[in-house]
């Protein structure tokens, strides 16, 4: 592995040593911080007046101080060791003692002595000593009697000798390791560490009673300690001041945190983890403000995550992995309780747990799945990812999934069957069939369909992503659909346009003769003349006194893009039924008028991964065959995202070349999404694809047909919104206001 900080090339360890030098596991997350020193002392390493060999990590319990310090160690390449210091701690503890030893305390008899303590009888012990040595019975019972000898001569001897046992700091700078100095604000004697100032210098001195040890060129001591907790003093100034590097550790940002969390636990639902993380960094800060000398910090968040990842509640497991270890004291509690209920972040998190019950809902049938249009794409078709495989992967809608979801406020009032027992017209083939003569001119065949659509849907869900890639919705899940056509919906089809078509038929004839008239090939090309006198152009004053009649190849276009809110409120009044007669309407209208049309119906939070479905019935390079079987599939669903569908009509609407480009919306109420599309946040995001569009030349027209109209009015501003009280009347009204822009 390529390790550009590495200042031990050439120098050779021994085996012990280089199981000392830390091995990054696989969860380590390298911070700013740890790139920042280790650069630092590479680049300075060969310069002996300004080499970094001292460095203080200052900072809170769990910011990863210690960490760091063993990160160091592989960055660096040094073997690494740790000293941490107590209040009793005393220059002895600093340097080391004399201790008395006795002449058989060699390292091969105290390891075998230990061995032997542990067995019961003389047989395990030749067996034990057999084993170490590896020898035969025979030699290993006189290796137990010379052993034994050497006990006897030493409990006999009156000599006493003495050996120096230094201690771990006097060993790290002898030999060169990464020496991490713990918490040394902890000792009450403030100057045991200040012995440590003439080692602390490059070429460093210890004076031990063995003689004078000089610091090796290789060590760097690394000082981590604590901020103004309970029993810490001040580090010594004089210490301090040999320091050549100083961090201040905090609590690291919110994107770090999950980042770590996912590295080291696995655990990956991003919506849980930031607003955990939210939740440590909020205590935090309230704690200090506060003066609770508890601690909320990286190790609770990591052991607040994993006991979620085994199943505890986290609104519950929050007391004994966070908010007890900050304090049990009731004043205390109250206040970060308090804290955390007035941020809304508990909220949150009840949101996000509820939201996983979506992952883990009722199976319902494939027969009610169909007839609810609920489908199950593959992954590949989110935003989230945008990996080749998801190039390859089929999107299907074979499998039913989970129809539990989150309940807006706009189906808390609605009257559904708890059962799910499908209706007899539910119960009808999922597939359907039909009649030549009932093709009303189509020769394609209901399976050529379903194919074209397969593959229309996988371009679609690519699109999707290209269009959302700049916008706030570019990681929330968006799926294409493209409606499954049953026996009941060809029925349902059939009815809605017999109950349109007269309606349809008298409006068209009439634009029909309104366009043959404006047609003409006798025409002015300059349109100062023409075939009629216009005196009402006089006053203009520009000479153009003559109506000009439109060739045969200049016939007035419009495109046409429809979008319906299938949202679940659209379940009352029968507004969605008669949101399908008005798509029929429209449908057949545009088809007998010759103009483009598209027709997508959307909704939101179906599941966890798809945060908004879009439903294509109609593209504006598709046929019309079927097209109001489609439409019956309609259904009311869940929540609504508008600007979704908005932008994405508005941009394919875009790149028609029609003189009039009209966008139409039927809704009955305001965007509503989890978790927090609604408000403001809405408000700015309809609001800038309005912006952006209608400087492209897009008409915007908002139909609302619920109880929201003054709050839709001033959401879609009142050059974009028709009013329509009299939702009986809409597929009549909206005929005669498309016909205008004709």
């Amino acid at each position: 592995m390529n390790n550009p900080f590495v200042v031990t090339e050439g120098r050779r360890f021994t085996k012990v040593e280089e199981q000392m030098i830390w091995h990054k596991p696989a969860s380590h997350k390298t911070s700013q911080e740890e790139l920042r020193i280790a650069s630092e002392i590479k680049n300075n390493w060969h310069d002996p007046e300004m080499k970094i060999m001292n460095v203080l990590l200052e900072g809170d319990a769990g910011s990863g101080k210690t960490q760091l310090a063993r990160a160091l160690s592989a960055d660096l390449q040094l073997p690494y060791t740790k000293v941490t210091c107590f209040a009793d701690m005393d220059k002895t503890d600093v340097f080391g003692a004399l201790l008395p030893v006795v002449a058989a305390d060699n390292d091969e008899d105290r390891e075998l002595l230990e061995t032997i303590y542990q067995t019961d009888s003389l047989q395990e012990v030749l067996t034990v000593i057999a084993t170490h040595f590896q020898l035969d019975a025979n030699q290993a019972k006189e290796r137990l009697s010379k052993l034994i000898e050497r006990i006897d001569q030493t409990e006999t001897a009156t000599s006493v000798d003495y050996k120096f046992y230094p201690s771990e700091i006097v060993r790290a700078m002898q030999k060169g390791y990464l020496l991490e100095i713990q918490e040394p604000t902890v000792i009450r004697d403030a100057s045991v560490l200040v012995a440590l100032n003439s080692a602390l210098e490059p070429n460093g001195l210890l004076n031990i009673p063995t003689g004078i040890i000089r610091r090796h060129a290789d060590c760097v001591v690394v000082i981590t300690t604590n901020r103004n907790y309970q029993g810490n003093r001040p580090l010594n100034e004089s210490l301090r001041d040999r320091v050549q590097h100083a961090e201040k550790m905090d609590l690291p940002s919110i994107e770090v945190m999950i980042e770590r969390a996912i590295a080291k636990m696995n655990f990956t639902d991003h919506d849980y983890l930031e607003i955990m993380a939210k939740i440590i960094r909020l205590l935090d800060e309230t704690a200090k403000a506060n003066a609770i000398k508890g601690v909320a910090g990286m190790r609770s968040y990591f052991f607040w995550v994993n006991s979620l990842k085994q199943g505890q509640d986290p609104l519950e497991s929050i007391f004994p992995k966070v908010l007890y270890k900050l304090t049990t004291d009731e004043t205390e509690l109250n206040i970060l309780q308090t804290a955390l209920e007035q941020s809304g972040l508990l909220s949150a998190l009840q949101q996000v747990k509820n939201q996983q019950k979506m992952r883990q809902g009722r199976k319902i049938s494939q027969a009610e799945a169909e007839q609810r249009n609920i489908v199950e794409e593959a992954e590949s078709a989110t935003l989230k990812n945008e990996s080749a495989e998801e190039e390859k992967a089929d999107i299907t809608q074979e499998d039913a999934v989970s129809d539990e979801a989150i309940v807006s406020e706009k189906q808390a009032m609605m009257d559904v069957p708890e059962d799910g027992t499908p209706s007899e017209a539910e119960s009808k083939s999922e597939t359907a069939s039909i009649d030549e003569e009932d093709k009303i001119g189509s020769a394609m065949s209901l399976d050529e369909l379903a194919e074209i659509d397969k593959n229309k849907r996988k371009e679609l869900n690519r699109e999707v992503r290209k269009i959302l890639q700049e916008t706030i919705h570019a990681k929330e899940g968006t799926i294409v659909h493209r409606p499954k056509i049953t026996e009941a919906a060809l029925a349902q089809g059939k009815q809605l346009t017999q109950n349109v078509l007269p309606e349809v038929e008298s409006l068209s004839r009439v634009i029909n003769d309104l366009l043959d008239k404006e047609v003409s090939s006798d025409f002015s090309g300059g349109k100062y003349y023409g075939a009629r006198f216009n005196p009402g152009h006089v006053a203009y004053g520009d000479l153009r006194n003559f109506d000009k009649k439109n060739p045969p190849n200049e016939q007035p276009s419009l495109a046409l893009a429809v979008r319906v809110d299938e949202s679940g409120s659209m379940l009352r009044d029968d507004r969605i039924e008669t949101a399908k007669l008005a798509a029929v309407a429209l449908s057949l209208f545009a088809e007998k008028i010759q103009i483009s049309l598209m027709l997508y119906g959307d909704s939101a939070d179906l599941s966890q991964r798809e945060k908004t479905s879009i439903y294509s019935y109609k593209e504006f390079d598709d046929t019309y065959d079927y097209l109001a079987a489609k439409i019956a599939t309609m259904k009311p669903r869940q929540n609504n995202r508008d600007g979704v569908p908005l932008r994405l009509l508005a941009e394919k609407l875009n790149q028609q070349t029609a003189d009039t480009k009209l966008l139409l919306s039927i809704s009955d109420g305001q965007p509503k999404a989890l978790p927090d599309y609604t408000g403001e946040k809405a408000k700015q995001d309809i609001q800038t694809v309005l912006k952006d569009y209608e400087r492209q030349g897009i008409l915007f027209i908002a139909c609302a047909i619920g109880e929201d109209k003054e709050q839709l009015r001033t959401l879609y501003g009142e050059n974009n919104f028709v009013d329509i009280s009299d939702i009986a009347t809409l597929p009549q009204q909206l005929l005669h206001l498309i016909a205008r822009f004709i």
